[in-house]
């Protein structure tokens, strides 16, 4: 071997360890790096249940298009028939919201529908999630007087149409009692005046199409419960009902005490 070779060889493996050095110094600076995105925390979460997380995290990154696309949900029935296909579908929900990428390519419409199935399963805790996570999004584009109406192919569905109308019109009512006690959408604390009385505020309403949506031909009982009040009914009538009785639907205030995860904060 000439002395040429044995100098190219002795020094070869010097450089190659320097340049793999400052590669792994430069991957460990950029995984320390902090980002409002939280890109590095956001991989950590999908790492724990996503069978593929990179490709998971790629696609939370991909722009196009920027919202997530939106599915129409289930006649409330078969939600309510179903309530553990509810809870496969959104049981990652809240820990999808703790990713901000994942936040800003979601939808109004999108967590309204969630809800809307959270609520018709009686799955009490994540309706108590997705409302919280509706009511702290304090940007104007998530004010509930802009929730389009659904719309579906083909033949349309009135029993979902009516539900969702109640639900939304409950929704309101809700971030109305919300607000009169003082607390702000997106503020972690209650505004009050000097004198101690809530401060001004601009009342959530519904959009135009909820008072569009007349009762249905057949009562639709959605969610049994030995005390429920019958549509007609006005013994003991109550504002949390009122949306779903005025469309001749029982829903709402069972033993699971569905309606009181709207209103807890």
């Amino acid at each position: 071997m000439s002395p040429t070779q044995r100098r190219t060889i002795g020094t070869a493996l010097p450089i190659s360890r320097g340049i793999w050095a400052r590669l792994r110094s430069a991957s460990e600076a950029a995984w320390k790096l902090r980002s409002p995105l939280r890109l590095r925390y956001s991989y950590a979460i999908l790492r724990d249940w996503s069978p593929t997380p990179l490709l998971s995290w790629l696609r939370l990154l991909w722009p196009i298009p920027w919202h997530f696309s939106t599915r129409l949900p289930e006649n409330p029935r078969y939600l309510q028939q179903n309530p553990e296909l509810v809870a496969h579908r959104n049981d990652r929900v809240y820990d999808m919201t703790l990713m901000p990428m994942w936040r800003g390519r979601d939808s109004p419409q999108r967590s309204f529908y969630r809800m809307y199935e959270n609520f018709c399963a009686e799955q009490g805790v994540l309706l108590g999630y997705e409302t919280e996570y509706f009511w702290k999004h304090a940007e104007p584009a998530w004010a509930l007087r802009l929730l389009p109406k659904p719309r579906a192919c083909g033949h349309p569905d009135l029993q979902r149409d009516a539900v969702m109308a109640s639900f939304l019109e409950d929704v309101v009512n809700a971030f109305n009692w919300r607000l009169e006690l003082g607390l702000r959408r997106g503020a972690p604390l209650v505004e009050r005046a000097d004198d101690g009385t809530p401060a001004p505020f601009v009342p959530e309403r519904c959009p135009d199409w909820v008072a569009q949506v007349g009762p249905l031909p057949e009562t639709l009982l959605l969610h049994e419960d030995w005390d429920m009040l019958i549509p007609g009914d006005d013994a003991g009538a109550s504002v949390h009902l009122e949306p779903y009785r005025k469309r001749n639907i029982v829903a709402g205030d069972t033993e699971s005490g569905i309606n009181g995860y709207l209103r807890t904060g």
